[in-house]
């Protein structure tokens, strides 16, 4: 039988896994539920009150930018004077070497003075024999060659010392300018904020539905943009991970080159079996290349570059978050993890077994052609 005891903590430990059962969803519930709701607010506006947020949110973007750009000019700042301070010190020390220098040399010029030349032949002719006199010559050679030397190192510490001063003003004049750009940079920020309250306060009795609109349009583009980089790695990692075959390629084989291309479908296909993050779809135009993330609401359009031996990289040239015009600056932090980069080499893994330089990469309707030469 169970003891009275063990019981107890059995019911206890029953009714622990219970409550986590429980409330664990509740959280987790609560945490999506406004995001929820938020993207059903979005979809329900009407053009006219689309087109308001539109300039809503491409003023929010340029601050956005703009702080980023602020933030960035600051840790420049702050490099810079440190830079400054470190030349200061060496330039300091340098002065104090050369300044030391000097004294000896004048020391030695003042030794020089009160002996003269009849100084050192009085030594050579004093010499008792000859051993003692080639030692006197050794003597005044150390003397002559220290001397050559201490005023070789003067000079060299004098450059030295020019070359820093210089780099110090370079460095200055740097700061200055960087100064200058911080101030122009809060300057178009507060015109920027004027701008939106301005906007908002024309809005009249329907500022405060814009404002909160507004809200849910920028709570929906930062989990755009936490999400993005993310997805973009996983897009990477699934493409080259290896899952196309021979077929896929459509490869037409030549000794100096192999042309080939990859369909839409297929693209996509693999893309839709391997990624779990958020479905995503390329669409292949002509020269022009469509990424949607119909879940997120964005659309990204650019194309495919080449980047390396075998690589390509999808170069953004413009893109929208529901429908509303994106920013150049925002368009870059989605990509804050780097370029989403495909690799042939990875691609066709298996598949091509010589060794091989990606030469074009083109996008059609609905394919992504290519032409490859093998490194014989």
């Amino acid at each position: 039988m169970v003891s009275h005891r063990k019981r107890n903590i059995i019911i206890t430990f029953v009714l622990i896994v219970t409550l986590i059962g429980v409330i664990v969803p509740i959280r987790v519930s609560g945490e999506v539920k406004p995001i929820t709701e938020v993207e059903d607010k979005l979809e329900g506006i009407t053009k006219e009150e689309k087109a308001v947020l539109e300039e809503l949110f491409s003023i929010n973007q340029k601050i956005e930018e703009l702080e980023l750009e602020e933030e960035k000019i600051n840790g420049e700042i702050n490099t810079l004077q440190q830079q400054i301070n470190e030349l200061t010190g060496e330039i300091e020390a340098k002065q104090k070497d050369y300044d030391f220098q000097l004294d000896i040399l004048e020391q030695v010029l003042v030794d020089y003075q009160r002996g003269g030349p009849s100084t050192y032949f009085e030594i050579l002719l004093s010499a008792e024999d000859l051993s003692t006199f080639l030692k006197s010559i050794n003597v005044i050679k150390d003397i002559s060659h220290n001397m050559n030397d201490l005023l070789a190192s003067l000079e060299d510490g004098k450059k030295a010392l020019q070359t820093e001063k210089e780099s110090l003003d370079l460095k200055a004049v740097e700061l200055e300018q960087k100064k200058t750009e911080l101030a122009q940079n809060l300057s178009n920020n507060q015109e920027l904020q004027e701008d939106k309250k301005t906007y908002l306060a024309a809005l009249q009795e329907n500022k405060a539905y814009y404002k909160e609109q507004l809200g849910n349009l920028e709570t929906m583009w930062e989990d755009c943009q936490s999400l993005f980089p993310k997805l973009a790695d996983e897009i990477t990692e699934t493409i080259n991970e290896g899952y196309f075959a021979w077929d896929d390629l459509n490869m037409d084989l030549g000794f100096l080159n192999m042309n080939g291309y990859i369909e839409e479908d297929t693209f996509n296909g693999i893309l839709e079996e391997n990624t779990k993050i958020s479905k995503t779809k390329f669409l292949f135009k002509e020269n022009k290349v469509i990424l949607e993330v119909p879940e997120e609401h964005l659309v990204l359009t650019g194309n495919f570059i080449i980047a390396g031996k075998s690589a390509i990289q999808f170069e953004v040239l413009e893109g929208t978050f529901y429908d509303m015009p994106l920013e150049k600056a925002s368009i870059e932090e989605l990509f804050e993890n780097g370029p989403m980069l495909i690799d042939f080499n990875l691609i066709s893994e298996g598949i091509i077994t010589v060794d091989f330089t990606l030469n074009k990469v083109e996008s059609q309707e609905a394919k992504l052609a290519f032409d490859i030469s093998p490194n014989w």
